[in-house]
């Protein structure tokens, strides 16, 4: 642990040398790097800063859900200020959200591990080759990722990709494509050296890995189908929809390998369910688990969407509307209103998707949440898919919608009767249903194009750059490489 705190503070000082901050003095490292705790520490840093960065003030549902519009504002006037993109607003989480340090902390950890692993193995003969192999793939999945995160974030963001050196560095902005280019290499690269499953049964990963089963590393550690899953992801954002088709059918094509599978209503919802995690319905997620003490009082929704009886707090902080649930949920067989949502009589419904509260710990005072965060699913690869075939004019794209839909209890649709662009809406209207809350809604408003169809922002406005976030007054201030993007100038 103490290693871990350790690394941990020379990223954050590393990464504030390479992009925002002065340096006044070098720290070594020693009595890093040695053996293979060293190793493993470092690596597990690179998962604990990226956590620490999606839910710094509940930052995943910012981004990609809160300036989406389904959820409304009871009265907190920095979440309002986000629901209006009024993202120069003067708040002290605004602040937070602008900042993409934390970001490039967990970048410059990856930069540093690595860049470091090969040399444990060198140090220690407990640390094999095939350990090495196995843990720096796990850091470059790690970096493609953060930069796939960042990019549809900020749009052009510095690129960097070797660790610091002591020396006072800044990085201009670079091409939002070059960068997704870079991360689509990495996700790619990082495949070689992962197995499908943690199970010991593959030549990347033998025995056990890190004194655990299977079912300990299912969802959180990397794995070839979430390298192919990202891969899917970076190339969709790009819209090269046949690189994104080529490895979502690879993904799909290998259930024997990965056993990623659907999910019921029941299982995805219910207390110990796909957002306790760890399951196979979970492609990639960001762990918070009861077991290993990573519960928290916030960096969860519920923190926001939940009140009494469930818990002790008499008003949540957002809510979505009961004419917007019913706009959205506009077919009486669509069983997701029940699941998704209760106290749909009362003025504020309370959105009940994710309720991972600890029953084990009884304090009225403390709300405490176990929830993971789902990155990819099963069902949005195959919404994502869908929408990959129509793109490319296949309306097999259809069988990818209703695969999600029946199990939903919609009918099929045909698609004999529909046109392209009609089953694309469909897609977009599937997606906002089954992947409500999750952290989609406001990407896909920005690739569908449909951000003056659902905000207060205009088309010129989203040409001029609105669709991305301020960057912090503060880097612009200490990188003099960094330009504002247009729109928050």
């Amino acid at each position: 642990m103490k290693k871990i705190l350790l690394l941990l503070l020379l990223t954050t000082i590393s990464c504030r040398k390479m992009l925002d901050i002065p340096s006044r003095r070098a720290l070594t490292e020693e009595n890093m790097w040695q053996n293979k705790n060293d190793a493993r520490a470092g690596l597990d840093a690179c998962y604990a800063l990226m956590r620490s960065a999606i839910l710094n003030e509940n930052a995943h549902w910012i981004y990609g859900e809160l300036r989406a519009g389904d959820f409304q504002v009871t009265r907190r006037g920095d979440l309002q200020a986000v629901v209006e993109s009024n993202l120069n607003a003067s708040f002290s989480t605004m602040d937070e959200w602008r900042d993409w340090r934390r970001f490039y902390a967990a970048i410059a950890q990856c930069n540093l591990t690595i860049a470091r692993l090969p040399e444990v193995t060198k140090r220690d003969y407990r640390y094999s080759a095939n350990d090495m192999r196995l843990d720096l793939a796990q850091a470059v999945y790690v970096r493609a990722f953060l930069y796939y995160y960042i990019v549809r974030i900020w749009g052009d963001v510095p690129l960097v990709t070797l660790p610091a050196d002591g020396t006072v560095k800044t990085f201009p902005r670079e091409n939002s494509q070059q960068v997704l280019d870079f991360a689509a290499a990495e996700a790619l690269r990082s495949v070689e050296g992962l197995p499908w499953k943690y199970n010991g049964q593959s030549p990347e990963q033998q025995g056990q890995y890190r004194g655990q089963g299977e079912d300990h590393h299912r969802s959180i550690f990397a794995t070839k189908g979430m390298a192919y899953t990202l891969a899917a992801h970076i190339y969709h954002w790009k819209k090269d929809y046949v690189n994104s088709l080529k490895y979502a059918d690879l993904i799909i094509n290998s259930q024997g390998q990965t056993s990623y599978d659907f999910v019921t209503l029941n299982d995805l919802t219910r207390t110990g369910g796909s957002f306790r995690g760890r399951t196979f319905n979970n492609i990639f997620q960001v762990d918070m688990n009861f077991d290993h003490a990573e519960i928290s009082t916030t960096g969860q929704l519920e923190d926001w969407t939940l009140r009494d009886p469930f818990i002790p707090k008499r008003e949540s902080e957002i809510y979505v509307p009961k004419d917007s649930v019913l706009n959205i949920y506009n077919d009486r067989h669509d069983q997701r209103p029940d699941y998704f949502f209760t106290k749909m009589e009362e003025t504020f419904p309370v959105f009940y998707k994710m309720k991972q509260i600890d029953n084990e710990v009884k304090n009225p005072v403390l709300k405490l949440y176990s929830s993971c965060v789902i990155i990819f699913r099963y069902e949005e690869l195959f919404l994502l898919r869908a929408e990959a075939r129509l793109r490319l004019g296949r309306k097999d794209g259809t069988d990818d919608l209703n695969s999600v839909r029946s199990r939903r209890s919609l009918k099929n649709l045909n698609p004999d009767l529909f046109t392209i662009d009609a089953l694309m809406e469909e897609v977009f209207l599937e997606r906002r249903r089954e992947l409500i809350g999750e952290g989609w809604h406001w990407y896909d408003l920005v690739h569908f194009g449909k951000i003056p169809s659902y905000t207060n922002l205009t088309a010129a406005d989203v040409a001029r750059g609105a669709a991305l976030w301020p960057i912090s007054q503060q880097a612009l201030i200490n990188n003099k490489s960094l330009v504002q993007n247009n729109f928050w100038k």
